[in-house]
């Protein structure tokens, strides 16, 4: 039997050899940056360069952003996602190179499909790779054609009607306090339960739906989900698949999935064919079966997947983006004033319809949304993985195959550079000229290249036309619960405010 002294010579020396076991697991790829001459500042061990987010104190947003500023004059700069190298883009001519010109080099947004087997609303066109998605995007294209995008706005005129219906029952003494974070969200479900799955989910009149419990619980970070991609981060995503474990609340994925299942059992029976997402869904199966395809890309999980990222991903980005442009017009009342006088102007001109057109003619309008995407993407960074080994153009850099590239949307959006005194609001960025004076690159609230968001014009539309109807119809001012400037929840990978939006609105008379 080993003796107790010898017991107490033994245990110390184990922790040792675990703690310095751990350090050198947690630090193994610290040295990746140095050896390649990439500029990058000390990384904390096992944390790297996101202790602030992991810890939930910081934004990533803002973490990458102070980096950002740090490497002033750099075409780009090293970063440790936890473990793991990362390569930060300043260059705007690099960001563009990845995203549209060596696009084959950088055609994924993730390596593998590890710790994500047992998800089944995984197989979007966000995450899908290669080929497949190549294939899927092809026929997904066409889905937002002018002409389809006209013949759904009858459907979003009805939308609109009812978020003034809303409004007004929530000013009926002439003012009252608007939770526009609220209201824009439930206005983009609507909207987009209509336009692409023909359903009337009634949110702005039900503060209970289960469109917005699901809607807002896949954006909802939780204890779970940070767990969940922290082991994804530190090489333990393997452990998640063999757990059967899902970022997302249950409800999410029951919801979904029965409600693409629902509405494909409803549509077997109808015998008009609507113009709206599923019945493009629906289609492309149906062609796929008729011709026999070797091979089948619509599979239930694919169609279903991209049913859900429609729904979810589509109000989530349009309400934040409509939310944001309207606590930029209560701040900056001379824009609300001349946005408002245009608008009403071109309605003028058309007898007082909204039509596709008559939202495309409105052209400061579009300078005013813009402008907002700017100063709130709703997407604060694009991610590309190497697919195939790339040197960096002037310079004695490779990067090898799966290598993580971060395009920073938001530090690019509030460079001086680009965009001088970048936190003041002004839509006249956005003149036609001054769109040509900056280069590509900086610019980036869809993406770019072959990867931009599919849904882009969808949301454009869906967004204009419920700021006009607004806009058109109340004056908005700051209230006492209207924070300025907004704080950012730390724990959220969009540029979600901590706390909701809220606004005063008073009835045009």
């Amino acid at each position: 039997m080993i003796c107790f002294s010898c017991w107490l010579e033994i245990v110390p020396i184990a922790a040792i050899a675990s703690a310095l076991l751990t350090y050198v697991y947690c630090t193994r790829y610290y040295g990746h940056w140095t050896a390649l001459g990439v500029p990058h500042t000390k990384p904390a061990p096992l944390l790297g360069h996101f202790a602030g987010p992991t810890m939930g104190r910081e934004s990533g947003t803002i973490t990458v952003d102070k980096l950002y500023r740090r490497f002033t004059g750099h075409r780009y700069f090293g970063v440790y996602q936890l473990r793991h190298p990362m390569l930060v883009l300043r260059d705007p001519v690099l960001v563009h190179a990845v995203l549209a010109t060596e696009f084959s080099s950088f055609h994924d947004r993730m390596m593998s499909r590890t710790s994500f087997e047992h998800d089944g609303l995984f197989n979007s066109l966000v995450n899908l790779r290669g080929d497949k998605w190549k294939a899927v995007r092809a026929k997904l294209s066409p889905t937002f054609t002018v002409a389809k995008l006209k013949a759904m706005f009858a459907s979003l005129h009805v939308c609109t009607g009812q978020l003034a219906d809303k409004l007004l029952l929530l000013t009926s003494g002439g003012q009252g306090i608007v939770n526009v974070t609220d209201i824009s969200s439930k206005f983009t479900i609507d909207t987009i339960g209509r336009c692409a799955f023909g359903i009337n989910c009634n949110t702005l009149f039900d503060s209970n739906t289960e469109f917005q419990r699901a809607g807002q619980a896949v954006f909802t970070p939780t204890r779970k989900s940070s767990v969940l991609n922290f082991m994804r981060l530190v090489d333990l995503g393997w452990l998640v698949d063999l757990f059967r474990l899902r970022s997302m609340p249950d409800l999410v994925y029951e919801f979904y999935s029965n409600l693409f299942q629902d509405t494909l059992e409803l549509r077997k029976n109808e015998k008009e064919d609507r113009n709206d997402f599923v019945s493009i869904l629906i289609k492309l199966r149906n062609d796929e079966k008729k011709n026999n395809s070797r091979v089948e890309l619509f599979t239930d999980d694919v169609l279903a997947s991209n049913a859900f990222i429609f729904f979810a991903a589509g109000f989530e980005t349009t309400a934040s983006a409509m939310s944001y442009c309207l606590y930029e017009l209560a701040l900056n009342q001379d824009i609300q004033v001349e946005l408002r006088k245009q608008i009403q102007h071109t309605l003028n001109e058309n007898e007082g319809i909204l039509t596709y057109d008559v939202i495309k003619d409105m052209k400061y309008l579009d300078m005013v949304l813009n402008e907002t995407l700017r100063m709130h993407p709703p997407g604060p960074g694009l991610l590309r993985v190497c697919t195939k080994k790339f040197k960096i153009p002037d310079s004695d850099i490779t990067l090898d195959t799966g290598m993580k590239v971060l395009i920073p949307t938001y530090s690019l959006h509030h460079d001086p550079a680009y965009y001088p005194n970048p936190e003041l609001f002004d839509p006249l960025r956005f003149t036609e000229d001054n769109k040509a004076s900056r280069p590509n690159g900086t610019f980036l609230p869809f993406g770019d290249g072959p990867r931009i968001c599919i849904g882009l014009r969808f949301a454009l539309m869906e967004a204009k036309t419920g700021l006009a109807e607004i806009i058109s119809k109340f004056e908005i001012f700051p209230c006492k619960y209207t924070k300025i400037p907004i704080k950012l929840n730390p724990r959220s990978i969009l540029l979600t405010p901590n706390e909701p939006i809220s606004l005063l609105f008073k009835q045009i008379v």
